[in-house]
């Protein structure tokens, strides 16, 4: 497989068990009629089955989508937070996700958060991430990725924290370049 570097944008894909995780769990009995037809306009019939992987750029269509529809009127920011929320309870409903979740749990939070690289390796064909630990429960963490969900990966981020056990997690970003995210990833032990 190639490296995450090297995978052009419009190669990068998302795999199944991320979308499934959100719209078939964490979006279950949300999903209104005009939400179903705004997703098959950018390519995503929920009632087809899955495919195995989806362009990366189509997914991040999908989820402003999904904000907008799914807690409207609400500020954009928020709306991805909430989203966030409900991708990380979906997932953990899926098989890959029970298993995975399951020993998040066991690691606690500081191992939790030193194999996020392999964990988020998982999800798609592209994510290369870089940590530094800058203290027991402190992580600057660099992706080579940028994702226009304002509020989306931070909160996504605090709450794969806590299903491994830390209390308050705090996911802040520190810079945004052309082609990666570097975040302060924080949190207090129980």
């Amino acid at each position: 497989m190639k490296s995450g570097k090297h995978v052009p944008l419009e190669h990068r894909l998302v795999y199944v068990q991320v979308v499934e995780g959100l719209i078939q769990h964490g979006l279950q009995g949300r999903i209104s009629p005009r939400l179903k037809a705004r997703l098959r306009q950018v390519g995503v019939d929920v009632d087809q089955p899955l495919l195995p992987a989806y362009p990366v750029v189509m997914w991040a269509q999908c989820l402003r989508v999904i904000a907008q529809e799914t807690w409207p009127g609400m500020p954009l920011e928020e709306s991805f937070r909430h989203l966030a929320a409900a991708h990380v309870d979906g997932y953990g409903r899926t098989l890959i996700g029970r298993a995975v979740y399951g020993v998040m749990r066991l690691l606690g939070p500081k191992r939790l958060v030193q194999r996020m690289p392999q964990t988020l390796r998982g999800t798609d064909n592209y994510t290369e991430v870089e940590l530094v630990e800058k203290g027991p429960t402190t992580y600057e963490m660099r992706m080579n990725s940028v994702l226009d969900c304002p509020g989306y990966s931070e909160s996504l981020f605090e709450h794969m924290i806590r299903v491994g056990g830390g209390e308050s997690p705090k996911v802040t970003t520190l810079s945004v370049e052309e082609s990666h995210t570097t975040y302060l990833l924080t949190w207090t032990e129980r």
